[in-house]
């Protein structure tokens, strides 16, 4: 069980709010991650933080505003990376090896694991008005590694939408039987997914 300490400190006001608002996102994060979104009610948050109901309405706004903030979080953190896989002047297979390990080293993280289950599906439309534009930059990012890779020759024709969406079903399914614990670590199984699928990508 997670035990916020809500007490004073030598931190500022400002310091402390966040600290205790990041507190509850990543509490929530596990939370939706072992149990599922809809099964995960605030009553369980206060539950495993040890804090009233009334508490969190100071720091999040609802379950949904909880959700949010995670896939926010998580997506642009994983942009500003992406980002910078595209400015490289590595060729574009190399760019897809460098994204497939940078996006799956994401389920390492809580926030990181919301963005494939529970992901985007259960905001209302107003959320996902702002949240999928994110996901769709995710999408081109590697439709552009894509056909970078066949215009420098690295890559073998391919259809790029095609190619993007195997991939990001493939590496968003992990999530369903990748467990922390078990035998093989993110970049092991990052490693193993990037051998498969750039292998076939290579032009001969």
């Amino acid at each position: 069980m997670t035990k916020v300490r809500w007490g004073k400190s030598i931190q500022s006001k400002d310091e402390q709010y966040e600290l205790k608002r990041a507190a509850i996102l990543r509490t929530a994060g596990r939370l939706f991650n072992q149990k599922g979104f809809r099964e995960t009610s605030l009553n369980d948050l206060a539950d495993e933080l040890q804090v009233t109901k009334p508490t969190l309405y100071y720091y999040v706004e609802n379950k949904e505003d909880i959700l949010f903030q995670c896939l926010h979080t998580a997506i642009t953190e994983l942009l500003d990376q992406t980002d910078d896989i595209l400015a490289s002047d590595r060729s574009g297979i190399d760019k897809l090896i460098d994204f497939i390990h940078l996006f799956i080293s994401v389920f390492d993280d809580e926030f990181g694991r919301c963005l494939a289950r529970p992901g985007p599906e259960p905001l209302s439309e107003k959320c996902l008005a702002e949240i999928e534009p994110l996901y769709v930059r995710l999408d081109a990012a590697m439709r552009q590694m894509i056909e970078d890779g066949m215009a420098d020759g690295s890559m073998r024709d391919c259809n790029p939408k095609i190619t993007a969406f195997t991939l990001f079903g493939a590496i968003n399914w992990m999530t369903r039987w990748y467990h922390p614990e078990g035998e093989m670590t993110t970049r092991e199984v990052a490693d193993e997914m990037a051998k498969l699928f750039c292998q076939g990508l290579a032009k001969a």
